[in-house]
This record gives C-alpha cells, sequence and structure tokens, in this order.
C-alpha cells in the first residue's frame, strides 16, 4: 500500500504546535501515513520586549486555553515576553529525530516552555532536557553548537521559506493539499481518505 506522508512545519514556543500534535495523536492511525516534523523558526531575530509582543492576555485567555482545553492540550500561563528564539531547540530536533528520540525530545521541550516556563533558548538546558528524553547529553549539546549543523539548519529555514511558502505555524501538507492553523482530526482522516482513494483509483 502506498505511503502518504504529512509534512509539519513547527515552532517550539507555538502553542498551536503543540496542539496539532494531539490532533495528529487522535486522527492518524494509519501505519502507513507517516508524519514528518520539520523546524520553523517564527523569530530568528528575537521577538519584541514586553508591551510590543505577540502575546496579549486576552488572546491567551480567550483564544489559546480554550482550544487547548478542548482538544486535551495542557498548557499553563501565558509566556512572558520576549520570547526565546528557538534555533538551537530546532537544531536539537534534528538531532533527537536522528537518534529516535523525537517525540520524546520534543514532548519534554514543549514542557519546559509551556508549563515550566524555562528558557529553551539556552544550550545547556536544552542539553539536560536532551538527556532526560533518553539522548546523549554531550553529543547533544556538541550538535547544537555546531558551526556546521547551524549552516544547514539556515539553509532548511531559507529552502521553507521560498520553496515551500512557509511563513507561519503549524502549516501541514500532504501532497499538493496544504493547511495552516490546527486542523480538525474528522479533516485530517477525511483528507487521508480522499488521498488515498485517489491513489488506490490511480494504481
Amino acid at each position: 500500500m502506498m505511503t502518504l506522508t504529512i509534512d509539519v512545519w513547527f515552532d517550539y514556543i507555538c502553542p498551536f504546535s503543540v496542539m496539532t500534535r494531539q490532533v495528529l495523536a487522535e486522527a492518524v492511525t494509519d501505519p502507513d501515513v507517516r508524519t514528518v516534523w520539520r523546524a520553523y523558526e517564527l523569530h530568528p531575530e528575537g521577538t519584541p520586549p514586553p508591551g510590543e509582543g505577540d502575546y496579549p492576555e486576552r488572546v491567551w485567555e480567550n483564544s489559546v486555553l480554550p482550544m487547548a482545553e478542548r482538544l486535551g492540550v495542557k498548557l499553563g500561563s501565558a509566556p512572558s515576553l520576549p520570547l526565546p528564539r528557538t534555533g538551537c531547540a530546532l537544531l536539537g530536533h534534528r538531532y533527537a529525530e536522528r537518534e529516535g528520540a523525537g517525540a520524546a525530545y520534543s514532548d519534554r521541550v514543549f514542557d519546559a516552555h509551556f508549563l515550566e516556563h524555562l528558557d529553551i533558548s539556552d544550550p545547556g538546558l536544552l542539553a539536560d532536557l536532551a538527556a532526560e528524553a533518553g539522548l546523549d547529553r554531550r553529543g547533544f549539546h556538541a550538535h547544537i553548537t555546531s558551526g556546521a549543523a547551524a549552516e544547514e539548519y539556515r539553509h532548511e529555514q531559507e529552502q521553507a521559506r521560498r520553496t515551500h511558502r512557509i511563513h507561519t505555524v503549524p502549516t501541514l501538507t500532504i501532497g499538493t493539499w496544504r493547511t495552516e492553523g490546527v486542523p480538525s482530526a474528522d479533516r485530517l482522516r477525511e483528507v487521508l481518505a480522499t488521498l488515498r482513494g485517489r491513489a488506490t483509483e490511480a494504481a
């Protein structure tokens, strides 16, 4: 049977990325559907200081938390501004994926940011979180501080912007189908069934 691939661009400071993880866990049960998580740093130059930022409390309380509650996702209070830069954390995701611990690492980093309000821009802290996720602390730290890895990461970010036209997260694509924001589990199931049917007809 043909394998379908869901590409998901995400960032660790995005609460809707956490929610999308929950939706995918609920909606995708077919072993022939593969999910690929792709890093996209929302604010590579850093976020504005308090008073100029992206998280007015009313948005967190009136939009983010109600959606999270409906989906069964636990989030804490609104993160304080400025939000941390996530380049190192996203570099760490590549290492964790390569070592077979991508999900465990992402769970730990999301919790550190949204529930514990830790500084996930700190390489030392990230190495500790990686170790808690079962990764080699020294190898992880060497990777996220490597110039070669950083250059590869910059190339991937540029490709995401130019080739895939990514400008927000989460962004999901399955073949030519694309959506931005948190999809519903029912919508995802419908899209997967449609694409599976088309592939079967074409075979």
